[in-house]
């Protein structure tokens, strides 16, 4: 995840925020027209998606995804969560263009 985290950074969409837990990394998911940003915390982003860590390319995040909160186990599309349109976003920006090591 790290590359796509300094590619999001160099776009300008990571930010640092503060939590309960302290000081926490963000990422600028949009604005909407009533000035609302809405963005996730990069613990919560890899919560989900964390069983793509080591290729978190746009096929890989448009997938289906296996993770648990709390105790119960879930499995659902990121179309499902609701970060599909994110994802088809960052695409057309080049945001994925980088290659994984």
């Amino acid at each position: 995840m790290n590359q796509l985290y300094l590619t999001l950074n160099k776009a300008g969409l990571m930010f640092k925020g503060h939590t309960e837990q302290g000081e926490v990394d963000f990422i600028h998911l949009e604005t909407d027209e009533n000035g609302t940003t809405h963005s996730v915390d990069v613990n919560i982003f890899e919560t989900l998606f964390g069983d793509v860590e080591g290729n978190p390319s746009y096929e890989a995040l448009s997938g289906s995804h296996t993770f648990k909160l709390e105790d119960t186990q879930y499995t659902m599309t990121a179309e499902e969560m609701g970060y599909q349109k994110y994802f088809d976003k960052w695409k057309v920006q080049g945001l994925f263009n980088y290659r994984v090591r």
